[in-house]
């Protein structure tokens, strides 16, 4: 795989970003980088450096079905290389949606204002994003409980909420102020064509291959090779532990993990699916599951995690295992052209030890529908 730079959408055209090393967050490309010629953007916050506090959010842009998909998630935990083939909007961007951009506030800028939302103003920046991908995914004002999913991923140790929750109302009694979708498209549609990201700084290695088998056969090559998706996780160790993660594989172009198939009285999820998507799917068949997808995780991490990553990590804090083993969930692994099932209550062998063989990985997670029946599962 050929070497070329970093590039996604930013600050209204194509960025693109080289000789840097492949753990760098999006949050020290904000605040830090220089090279690219432009003035840092410090209106982004670091709080807490491990995707809790929400003072980092931005919105990622990513085309799905040719369409613009926009999703919260932390800057403080997303590695820079991930954001190849994306769109990255911050909070210094929404003065540029306005008709006239001459200092007139966004209207979640000025609902926030208006509604008293603001008082030592550090988590602001992080509410006013959260705020703008709810206002950019929902046509009309959502009700509180759906308000409160979107704030899930930011703390305000100030205000005690209610005004920021009577902000996310007022934001849309004002003159609709929407982004102009197109143009990012096209860029993005332009950006796909390049060929699959490989970084090297002499110490580690970033691969991010496009297709299942280019995947597999690099896994093959690079069995202790680090796979990262959402970087929730490992992002964590980077941020709070310092730990080198060596030579590390992307799995998020690989468009055949990202589907979600239901056939045969089954619902199989691919391994790169976000977690957000996923447990909407699961609700879907098992309402009882709508519990857990408000309880599990803020909507940015649940933006960025993937369902596959947080099963296959093996984390004391995955905790949507008890539930799908209950469910009788099993797994398809893959090692290079070869798959195998295997049940998910049979894939963990011990604390944080899995069944995954050297140079296998998870491919998808299959989940029995059983229409009309109720299952009770007691494990001692």
């Amino acid at each position: 795989m050929l070497e070329r730079p970093i590039t996604f959408f930013f600050r209204g055209g194509q960025q693109q970003v080289e000789n840097v090393v492949p753990t760098m967050t999006v949050l020290q490309f904000l605040r830090e980088y220089t090279q690219t010629g432009k003035t840092r953007q410090t209106g982004t916050k670091e709080g807490c450096a491990e995707g809790d506090c929400g003072a980092c959010t931005v919105v990622i842009g990513e085309l799905v079905n040719d369409n613009l998909q926009l999703r919260s998630v932390n800057a403080c935990i997303q590695f820079l290389p991930t954001l190849d083939g994306k769109a990255l909007f911050t909070v210094e961007d929404l003065h540029s949606l306005l008709p006239v951009p001459d200092g007139t506030l966004h209207p979640v800028q000025q609902a926030m204002v208006d509604m008293h939302g603001s008082q030592c103003g550090f988590c602001t920046p992080g509410f006013i994003m959260s705020l703008w991908s709810m206002y950019e995914n929902e046509q009309h004002s959502p009700s509180k409980d759906k308000i409160s999913d979107y704030l899930s991923g930011n703390l305000c140790r100030c205000t005690g909420y209610r005004p920021i929750l009577d902000a996310a109302q007022k934001a849309y009694d004002y003159p609709r102020v929407v982004l102009e979708r197109q143009k990012i498209i096209d860029v993005l549609k332009e950006i796909r064509t390049l060929p699959a990201l490989h970084l090297n700084d002499q110490k580690q290695q970033f691969f991010a291959p496009k297709t299942l088998q280019d995947f597999a056969t690099l896994r093959l090559q690079l069995p202790q090779a680090r796979i990262v998706a959402g970087s929730t996780d490992v992002g964590l160790w980077v941020t709070q532990q310092g730990r080198d993660l060596g030579d590390m594989l992307y799995i998020g172009q690989v468009e055949e993990l990202k589907k979600i198939v239901v056939a045969d009285h089954a619902l199989t999820i691919g391994a790169n699916v976000s977690l957000s998507d996923a447990l909407i799917k699961i609700s879907d068949f098992y309402p009882d599951f709508q519990e857990l997808q408000r309880r599990f995780a803020s909507m940015p991490i649940k933006n960025a995690g993937t369902l596959g990553g947080n099963i296959a990590n093996g984390s004391p804090i995955g905790d949507s295992m008890p539930a799908l083993i209950t469910l009788g969930t099993r797994l398809i692994l893959r090692v290079g052209e070869q798959t195998r099932e295997i049940t998910l209550e049979d894939f963990y062998l011990d604390y944080q030890k899995t069944a995954l063989q050297l140079g296998e990985f998870v491919e998808a997670i299959v989940i029995p529908l059983r229409e009309g029946q109720t299952r009770f599962k007691f494990a001692i």
